[in-house]
Formats: structure tokens, sequence, C-alpha cells
């Protein structure tokens, strides 16, 4: 398998690593993500983080790599359980917006039919819970 090297956030990923086939062979890519609580008013141990800055949410994972032509199924958890602690999954390149209720499982597919980078992050929490879309461009 052809790997690319890549710089992600400082550090140097391989697409190879990350699921990514070559792009000559189109194929089916499924990832588990979920949504985390990096500070939590439920945590009286964050009291002081969340005062300062509010809820602190994030998607794990928040890079995606694919291949282009690639159908990408992505299964969300929503892992939060109170009643305000609702998500989405927005990725406005490819016109994505799924609501993930609290204590959900969810699941988006689509063709990445575009290369590039495409961000995506929650509508409730942007811009601070936010990933990307890696679409490798065909060889």
């Amino acid at each position: 398998m052809r790997t690319f090297p890549f710089i992600v956030a400082g550090a140097v990923l391989t697409a190879g690593l990350l699921g990514a086939a070559p792009a000559s062979a189109a194929t089916t890519r499924s990832f588990n993500m979920q949504t985390v609580a990096w500070a939590s008013k439920d945590n009286p141990a964050q009291k002081r983080v969340v005062a300062e800055f509010g809820e602190v949410y994030g998607f794990v994972p928040d890079t995606i790599v694919v291949n282009r032509g690639d159908h990408v199924v992505l299964h969300i958890r929503n892992l939060e359980g109170g009643g305000d602690d609702g998500h989405t999954l927005t990725i406005p390149g490819y016109g994505i917006n799924q609501s993930l209720p609290p204590l959900s499982t969810e699941t988006v597919s689509f063709t990445a039919d575009k290369a590039g980078v495409f961000p995506f992050h929650c509508e409730f929490h942007k811009p601070w819970m936010s990933g990307e879309l890696v679409v490798l461009p065909a060889r």
C-alpha cells in the first residue's frame, strides 16, 4: 500500500495508517466517532474551567482522511446524557447537518466526490467543537 505523508496540527501523519487506500481503489470507509466533554458543568472538579470558558466539547477523532471517490460511513455516538447535551455533525462543504441527540448513535454516509480539506463542527458549540475531513485527490 502506498502512503501519503502530510502534516496535520504539527504532527506528521500517513494516510495509509488512517485507513485511506490508494485513490484508484475507491471503497467504503467506515469510522467510529464520538462526542466528548473536555470540561463539563456536571464535574465539580472542573468548576473553574467551566466558569471561565463554559463547557468544552469535541469530536474524537477530529480528523478523518479518505480518498476522493470513497463511500464514507460515519457512526457517531453522542455520549452526553443531559437534556441540553444535543450536538450536530455539520460538514458545510458536503451539505451535511446531522442532529446528534443525547445518548444517541447516528450514521452519516456520503461519497467523497470533492478533494480538499472540509471543516466540520457542531452548530451549538462552534468554533471549538470542530474537526476536518481530508479528502485526498485521485492520482
